[in-house]
């Protein structure tokens, strides 16, 4: 009979993309035993080349900035954009930030070798065969060359992208699209000499009747173009064919010949959705399993790293505090605030498209998408909806407003301490130490969210010492107990400033 080896994790990632070695790094520096599955063997291909530039803090926070520092990526790529106008616009690298194409097969490889080094146990290739949930632990039945394994452990993450559930657990949140890609040698790529029109070394994006298109070079001597239209506008067609013809309609592929004998033709449906049960039971969703951008956000690798690293909060919260309530309540609400972010961005940038009012059916449908029609099955659901259709919240300014503090201090010194009647208080949640708490926020009509820090700072305690009949002196006396002078100057300066104190 066969031997079937077992072994014990507190927390088990399924899928070693971005999202989940963002996550299981994490776990690890916070003193969890951590195992990762991986069906495919690395280094294996990947898209997703594109790195924002936020990616960046990510990977000095997780202590891999070094990554990204390989000879063979391709920092500061310019851009050559019609979007909103149909005359091309050059957009140079310091207006859009030091975004990077990197070969993800590489980057990912490597990003796991760090993750092992600090800890995490490996079983790859592998494939989870079977799971139950029973004593508040999950069992996982694996299969590797190695043999048989048992797992069990309390949490599991679930980073399997959009493999890491069906369809109908999904809620759509845009009309799909369909990806077509392909690649011409970078050499080849044709530089368009007309002014305002691209060189070859430029990424260029541009909307057609049909769609949009995007191209750019990538590591390996290459330039990456793809097409991003409705699936029943190639129905039945020929790739290659459907594929020039949208290309015929630009300005700056125009010129591109699609090769297809040389370099494949590779198509995939593309979907924008959030999945409706992210956290079920300890079966957490991270990463693509959790929620999916347009491909119009070039930010995908980006936002599944920072939600890997709030769900790992949420995670430490959980084990440690034992209070999955609050955990859960946290991670939902991030969850709900990245997709109703990017959800508003895309949807108004679609609309300054200069093709926005064809009458395609990629443009059509993008026109008569209601959020209102979305269905609700549960609480997180109608969150979710509820912000998608609330209206858009300001900017949040993090800086108190520059006021002339000193002479401000002088003239107030012996006037009272007046909180606003507008002023108003609410329990929010705040990260402190690696765990989620509930804290008290100032909520006032001058602020666009609730208020508990300011430059690290702890609001609502500072209002709480005011003894009644304080004067702005004693105020400040008061405070220097707390906290340094300095910082008393720029918390009084915020108040006073958006009239919270009077």
């Amino acid at each position: 009979m066969e031997q079937i080896m077992e072994q014990s994790f507190e927390i088990v990632v399924i899928g070693a993309g971005p999202a989940g070695l963002t996550a299981a790094i994490r776990l690890l520096e916070m003193g969890h035993s951590v195992a990762l599955v991986e069906q495919e063997a690395f280094p294996r291909p990947q898209i997703g080349e594109s790195l924002s530039p936020g990616v960046r803090p990510i990977f000095a926070y997780l202590g891999a900035e070094a990554l990204l520092e390989d000879p063979c990526y391709l920092p500061d790529i310019p851009a050559r954009v019609a979007w909103s106008e149909r005359e091309p616009l050059l957009v140079e690298p310091a207006q859009r930030g030091g975004g990077l194409m990197v070969d993800r097969a590489h980057l990912d490889a490597q990003l796991l070798a760090l993750a092992v080094r600090k800890g995490l146990h490996m079983f790859q290739p592998a494939r989870m065969v079977a799971s139950t949930f029973q004593n508040d632990q999950y069992q996982l039945k694996l299969q590797s060359a190695a043999g048989d394994f048992r797992i069990t452990s309390r949490v599991v993450l679930d980073a399997r992208g959009r493999k890491g559930g069906h369809t109908r657990e999904h809620m759509v949140l845009a009309p799909a699209s369909v990806a077509l890609w392909t690649h011409v040698p970078a050499g080849t790529m044709p530089g368009l000499d007309r002014p305002g029109l691209a060189r070859p070394g430029e990424a260029r994006i541009e909307t057609v009747e049909e769609g949009w298109i995007w191209g750019a070079p990538v590591p390996g001597g290459l330039y990456r173009i793809m097409a991003f239209t409705d699936p029943d506008s190639i129905k039945g067609q020929e790739l290659a064919r459907s594929m020039q013809r949208i290309l015929s309609r630009s300005q700056l592929f125009r010129s591109v010949v699609v090769d297809e004998g040389r370099f494949e033709i590779q198509t995939c449906l593309v979907s924008a959705y959030v999945h409706t049960r992210p956290w079920d039971r300890q079966c957490i969703k991270i990463g693509e399993a959790a929620f999916t951008l347009d491909p119009l956000s070039s930010t995908g690798v980006e936002a599944a790293m920072r939600f890997s690293l709030q769900t790992a909060i949420a995670v430490h919260t959980m084990l440690t505090d034992g209070n999955p309530g609050v955990a859960k309540a946290f991670y939902e609400n991030k969850l709900v605030d990245a997709v109703a972010s990017h959800s508003r961005w895309t949807s108004d940038y679609y609309k300054q498209a200069a093709t926005s009012h064809s009458p395609f059916p990629f443009w059509k449908k993008r026109r008569d998408f209601r959020t209102e029609a979305l269905p609700v099955i549960n609480d997180f659901t109608a969150l979710i909806k509820r912000r998608l259709t609330q209206e858009s919240p300001p900017a949040y300014a993090t800086e108190p407003p520059a006021v002339p503090i000193d002479p401000l201090i002088r003239f107030l010194w012996d006037k009272p301490v007046r909180l606003s009647g507008q002023l108003a208080f609410s329990s929010e949640f705040a990260v402190t130490g690696d765990r989620v708490e509930i804290r008290r926020a100032l909520q006032h009509p001058n602020l666009s969210r609730p208020l508990i820090y300011l430059n690290q700072i702890e609001i609502p305690p500072l209002l709480n010492a005011l003894s009644e009949g304080a004067t702005y002196g004693t105020a400040i006396e008061t405070w220097c107990r707390l906290v340094p002078y300095n910082d008393v100057k720029k918390v009084l300066g915020f108040l006073w400033s958006t009239e919270i104190v009077q």
